[in-house]
């Protein structure tokens, strides 16, 4: 079984999003929203790949997948096949532009 491992990157966004949620849409929508980041979690422990490969990010060196989580929001993640580790990476806002989010997953490497 796969270890999960959060970079500081994607902490950073999961906390901004999650306080946003709580805010404006209350205590039920972050529940919510932890639910299902942890199916994922549980779900890439077991199966690391199988989440698909990120189109958007197939220039990049290594190989980063991505996976859904509610409609918006979308997890990348990279698996470490020598050390048997899932790294979350990022968390991207899906309803913006392509562009944008490429440009600011560059700089967080």
């Amino acid at each position: 079984m796969a270890k999960v491992t959060l970079r500081n990157s994607f902490l950073q966004i999961y906390k901004e999003t999650t306080d946003y949620s709580y805010q404006n849409f209350g205590r039920l929508c972050v529940q919510r929203f932890d639910e299902s980041l942890q199916a994922i979690i549980n779900r890439l422990c077991k199966h690391p790949l199988s989440s698909p490969r990120e189109p958007l990010l197939k220039r990049f060196h290594r190989p980063y997948h991505s996976a859904i989580i509610k409609e918006n929001w979308k997890i990348i993640y990279r698996y470490d096949e020598a050390n048997d580790l899932v790294i979350f990476v990022d968390l991207w806002d899906m309803r913006r532009s392509p562009r944008y989010l490429i440009r600011q997953f560059k700089r967080k490497l």
